[in-house]
């Protein structure tokens, strides 16, 4: 099975939002299995104080965008 998405591919919310990179499929503790549908993605955006934090959040595959690194 040929999964929609690659670690590093960059992508944003169907949506839109923020350019996020696939950090890979999502674990699910409750089942010990990973999910091939849901993929954990990472982001960073400046907090009120101008200082870069680190967001982390899995969203569903049907939800995500896979963008061309030239449009990053």
């Amino acid at each position: 099975m040929k999964l929609p998405f690659s670690t590093g591919d960059k992508v944003t919310l169907a949506s839109g939002g923020p350019v996020m990179t696939i950090r890979g499929c999502h674990y699910d503790v409750n089942v010990n299995q990973y999910n091939v549908n849901i993929f954990d993605c990472i982001w960073f955006e400046k907090n009120k104080d101008g200082k870069e934090e680190v967001h982390y959040c899995p969203f569903k595959a049907d939800e995500l965008v896979k963008i061309k690194s030239a449009d990053v």
